[in-house]
């Protein structure tokens, strides 16, 4: 008996993080090297995924999927600057190094190709979403938070690109830039 298409989908999703890690095949693998490294037809590849721009959504759908657990598993005991220094921390670290590479082209494609891309599109939402509910947590009106998530989101992956292009001195104004966000206070989380 025949698997439902999800899980199949699913069980191809785990063998591309088993071969290749959470970033994902290399750009430059044709569908087939990737097939052949993790066992299948390349036509079961493009069923579940439809092109290589499409099977790099997927993995990094799930990537982001699987980081924004992590980083939520800690977002409820974090205030907003904390969060935001966390989720810096989380990504600037060398280990993600690949990720942000890929996630960035990914970016490029749906510049270029939005109504393509528009799971991935809403997918990079959930990030100033956990921000918004730090804001929030901590004092933040609605309108305070929302802006602030945007602000936040927006920096850290310009500095995450910058990093990638000319890492010289990008740290430091990550750094900078995380001081200058205002810590507001909720009166209950004070008492």
């Amino acid at each position: 008996m025949r698997s439902p298409v999800g899980e199949g989908r699913e069980r191809l999703l785990q063998a591309l993080f088993e071969e290749f890690g959470e970033t994902g095949p290399s750009p430059g693998m044709s569908m087939r090297q990737v097939a052949e490294r993790i066992g299948v037809h390349h036509t079961l590849l493009t069923y579940h995924f439809g092109s290589r721009p499409g099977l790099l959504r997927a993995v990094l759908i799930e990537a982001r999927r699987r980081d924004n657990l992590v980083i939520a598993a800690t977002a409820d005991d974090l205030g907003f600057v904390a969060l935001c220094r966390a989720v810096w921390n989380f990504y600037s670290a060398p280990a993600h190094e690949d990720r942000v590479r890929a996630f960035f082209q990914m970016v490029g494609l749906v510049a270029y190709e939005p109504d393509d891309f528009e799971e991935f599109f809403a997918d990079i939402g959930d990030l100033a979403s956990l921000l918004e509910s730090a804001a929030l947590r901590d004092g933040a009106t609605a309108q305070e938070a929302r802006q602030l998530s945007i602000l936040a989101t927006s920096c850290l992956r310009g500095f995450l690109l910058q990093r990638m292009l000319s890492p010289a001195h990008v740290d430091a104004a990550a750094d900078r830039f995380l001081a200058s966000l205002p810590a507001f206070q909720d009166d209950s989380r004070a008492r």
